[in-house]
């Protein structure tokens, strides 16, 4: 194999592992988000910190493959990432709904 297929092949997979870990921040924020139940503004701001989270996140993988260069490469195999995660392992964190939670009260789970 040459030289460029592997740096290619380790791109891929960092940015795919790097998709995953953003679908993983996603999930606990939603989760959060459906446990506390916060006010409007409250939940906007929740949002805005869970992106700006994952857009560091993926600028870090980005710089880590790289040095920084945004690819479509890369990009795709960020989105595949997203896409596995919620394909395959969402909503394993946490098995209960949001109305058990409120049935047997929010201290206990939070």
């Amino acid at each position: 194999m040459s030289s460029l297929i592997k740096s290619q092949l380790v791109i891929a997979g960092v940015m795919c592992c790097g998709g995953l870990a953003a679908g993983i921040c996603m999930e606990l924020f939603e989760r959060y988000i459906a446990v506390r139940k916060p006010g409007r503004f409250r939940e906007s701001a929740v949002r805005i910190l869970c992106y700006a989270f994952i857009g560091v996140l993926a600028s870090e993988f980005f710089y880590f493959c790289d040095n920084g260069k945004i690819t479509i490469e890369g990009i795709c195999a960020f989105l595949i990432g997203l896409w596995l995660w919620k394909k395959f392992f969402y909503g394993i964190l946490t098995p209960m709904e949001a109305e058990d939670v409120e049935k047997k009260g929010r201290d206990k789970f939070v």
